[in-house]
């Protein structure tokens, strides 16, 4: 049965009610995706996946001939789940998309997650902080070094926030060697 729903613009179809739990050797990447994650996004994801669970399934099209579901997205989630956790399966949704729409499909969800505003990080780093988290708790959670904190700390500018921070002089004199 195919889940979908009716909205103003029609009939959406809702892959993501039917996962499928496949050997993850019978999965692999495509040979096109642009997207590159770095190495400090691939630690927060790894990060998110074992505060959060698994929560999206990685989307394929079953290839008959390969015997292999091939992704569309979620190639970094695979590589997390088969290189960083061991696993011997994962979740997939398997959609029927021949090479043009796999492709557009691609980088239809890579560029619709967006980019975060940097106020509203800010907001959200003042919110942790209300709630009594930590810089370093913080900082490892949502995937940012202490001195990302630090600065978003700075864009809400409010001074509550560096309370519990220790502060240094602005700047220190030090002697220049004579050799220079």
């Amino acid at each position: 049965m195919i889940h979908q729903i009716q909205t103003k613009m029609g009939t959406v179809k809702l892959p993501c009610m039917e996962p499928v739990l496949v050997p993850i050797e019978k999965v692999q990447a495509n040979n096109y995706n642009p997207n590159n994650v770095s190495s400090d996004n691939m630690r927060l994801l790894l990060q998110s996946i074992l505060d959060n669970g698994f929560c999206f399934p990685v989307v394929t099209i079953y290839d008959d001939l390969m015997d292999k579901y091939v992704i569309i997205d979620g190639f970094h989630r695979y590589q997390i789940f088969r290189d960083y956790l061991g696993a011997k399966e994962i979740p997939v949704v398997v959609l029927q998309h021949d090479m043009k729409k796999r492709m557009a499909a691609t980088v239809q969800f890579n560029r619709a997650r967006g980019v975060h505003q940097v106020e509203l990080m800010g907001d959200l780093v003042q919110a942790l902080v209300e709630q009594g988290a930590g810089d370093e708790e913080i900082a490892r959670h949502l995937g940012m070094d202490p001195e990302e904190v630090y600065r978003l700390k700075q864009v809400t500018g409010i001074a509550a926030l560096f309370k519990n921070q220790t502060y240094s002089r602005s700047w220190e004199v030090q002697e220049v060697p004579d050799d220079l």
